[in-house]
């Protein structure tokens, strides 16, 4: 459920990203953002190697 829970906040997150008016200069900072909070809930345990390689393809490929 806490797996659930997180990569469900994390794509709510990442959706209101592009619902922005500046949404080019946006996208350049919370990308940072997002991967260093990926880069924490694998750290923690949170996510396994693959849940994190799937979810960082996905924000790379924006």
């Amino acid at each position: 459920m806490k797996k659930f829970l997180t990569v469900f906040f994390i794509l709510i997150f990442h959706s209101q990203v592009f619902s922005n008016d500046n949404q080019e200069l946006n996208v350049t900072d919370s990308t940072s953002d997002q991967l260093k909070t990926l880069q924490d809930l694998y750290e923690a345990g949170t996510l396994s190697g693959y849940e994190y390689e799937k979810e960082k393809k996905k924000i790379l490929n924006k």
